[in-house]
């Protein structure tokens, strides 16, 4: 139980949260901005890495979109979200959990996404100026290419490159996955071309050997 209870803290820091209320929205049919940004494959079946066929900037929903994720295993772990692209290769997300309001600031670079702010905030107000932005310190890496396995970058490594994935949204292909591990604990993030995050799955092994298991799963989009 006390493990339980450590795990869900952690999550209160590793899993999306963010939003003063949940929005309302409706299921889309969406397949993206037609744009690839999968590494494509030889006839030899081998990854060919290429920066011209990565579109980094659709590893995102649109600007203006918002979407709400299905939780399971944790109160927290319903989630709503809201997409804005104030400025030029800027991505800002505001995450809900129902409790909590947390703002990411994201800087799209040549070969890699960087993360130049998480807080949590009060409202949507007070929004940092392109100067400010300009003058940040990147926090971390969010995504960094080439999407081929084994590819690492801060405690995440590139684990898959072409699973199917069911969601309630829909069914996804050639998504990929990323995996942190600390000690009895293992994070993955699920990445769909058009879409970006599109299950999150938080497993602890307990002391008795099993699994409890946290995730967030895309269930509507609304654009």
């Amino acid at each position: 139980m006390r493990k339980i209870k450590i795990f869900l803290c952690f999550l209160g820091v590793t899993l999306l949260f963010v939003g003063c209320s949940k929005n309302n929205v409706t299921s889309l049919d969406n397949s993206g901005s037609g744009q690839t940004g999968i590494i494509p494959k030889d006839a030899e079946d081998k990854e060919v890495v290429s920066p011209s066929d990565i579109v980094l900037r659709n590893f995102f929903l649109a600007d203006g979109s918002k979407a709400h994720y299905q939780g399971e295993g944790n109160e927290f772990a319903e989630l709503d979200i809201e997409v804005t692209q104030p400025f030029e290769n800027y991505v800002v997300i505001y995450e809900n959990n129902g409790g909590s309001l947390v703002r990411y600031i994201y800087k799209i670079e040549k070969d890699q996404i960087v993360v130049v702010e998480k807080k949590m905030v009060e409202s949507k107000a007070d929004f940092p100026a392109l100067k400010e932005l300009d003058a940040m310190t990147p926090m971390g890496i969010y995504l960094k290419t080439p999407f081929v396995k084994g590819t690492t970058f801060d405690d995440w490594t590139i684990i898959d490159t072409d699973v199917t994935l069911v969601t309630p949204y829909q069914t996804f292909e050639h998504v990929f996955v990323i995996e942190e591990q600390a000690r009895d604990i293992v994070n993955r993030k699920y990445f769909a071309d058009g879409f970006g995050e599109v299950k999150r799955e938080s497993i602890m092994i307990t002391d008795d050997g099993g699994e409890y298991i946290v995730t967030s799963t895309l269930k509507a989009v609304d654009q």
